[in-house]
């Protein structure tokens, strides 16, 4: 199922061990589905295949909820990149149900980090320009 305004979506099936005493996923689930859309975005865009080429940390998040997921529903979660800074990456995501339904929105700020020295660094030249071709519409900052 494609994602209006989004290039990359994967699917996501909502388990058991996702709910909440309410039988709804629960919301820090949401992040979890959103990390595997991010790696499998970099993976596609950017052609990462091993844990230690990911090379950036979220450092922020928000999440609107916009309606309940339950066990057994199937949901696509859309992610692209919004702006590329100098050491950082904003992305936003889109979590849909099979109906077209909003289940919930969010950003994350995506910070470039040398885990060895525990620093930031600059946004590769390569990864910019991947991701710019990627999602066009990406703002430079």
């Amino acid at each position: 199922m494609a994602v209006e305004g989004f290039r990359f979506s994967v699917r996501q099936e909502v388990s058991p061990r996702d709910l909440d005493g309410f039988g709804h996923v629960n919301n820090a689930v949401y992040l979890t589905y959103m990390e595997n859309a991010r790696v499998a975005y970099l993976r596609e865009v950017l052609g990462v295949r091993r844990l230690e080429d990911v090379r950036n940390v979220m450092a922020s998040v928000t999440v609107e909820f916009k309606a309940p997921a339950s066990f057994g529903d199937v949901l696509e979660v859309a992610v692209r990149c919004e702006q590329i800074g100098g050491k950082s990456f904003g992305l936003r995501y889109a979590i849909v149900g099979a109906d077209g339904t909003t289940v919930a929105t969010a950003t994350s700020a995506q910070v470039m980090f040398d885990f060895a020295t525990q620093q930031s660094i600059p946004v590769p030249p390569a990864w910019r320009c991947s991701i710019e071709t990627y999602d066009r519409q990406v703002e430079a900052q």
